[in-house]
């Protein structure tokens, strides 16, 4: 499979799994892509660690220094598997998990060269041990109760969307 086609069936597969997709094709139209998903009201978490998340840190008028009072976690991931269209959130580097589980928006920077085609293929990619903290994300948060009444954001995000760059 060739990265453009790997990069068309995470973007497909996240999609059916309800997340909302886009693709920003460098730095420079990553505020756009934001300015088009992050409300301009919500207070806005972004734990300001990798070369993205400091280059974006600085476009929200109501930064939150602590996730638990944010509407919206801005983060950059640590990988994307194609063949669900999951994300894949750690605790690597001093974050927080639970920052891309507890406000009711997650909104993912995904760079294309941390997509993988399988979640053995991305597990295979690590260096070193797992990180103790993993969430593997498909999709907002959903569950269904012993009647089979489906609820979103039960359980963490009721929205996510992802931003391939």
């Amino acid at each position: 499979m060739s990265r453009e086609e790997m990069i068309a069936l995470f973007l497909d597969n996240a999609g059916k799994a309800a997340a909302g997709v886009s693709r920003a094709t460098g730095t420079t139209e990553l505020p756009r892509a934001l300015s088009e998903i992050v409300p301009k009201s919500a207070a806005v978490y972004c734990p300001d660690v990798t070369a993205l998340e400091k280059a974006v840190v600085g476009l929200f008028k109501h930064h939150v220094p602590d996730y638990a009072k944010a509407d919206v976690t801005v983060e950059e991931v640590l990988g994307g598997i194609a063949e669900t269209g999951s994300i894949v959130c750690t605790s690597t580097g001093g974050r927080a998990v639970q920052a891309s589980l507890l406000p009711a928006h997650h909104v993912a920077i995904l760079p294309v060269d941390k997509i993988y085609p399988t979640l053995e293929e991305f597990f295979a990619s690590l260096s070193a041990a797992p990180p103790t903290n993993i969430a593997i994300i498909t999709g907002p948060s959903r569950t269904a109760d012993i009647e089979l009444t489906l609820a979103i954001g039960v359980h963490g995000p009721e929205r996510l969307d992802i931003i391939v760059i």
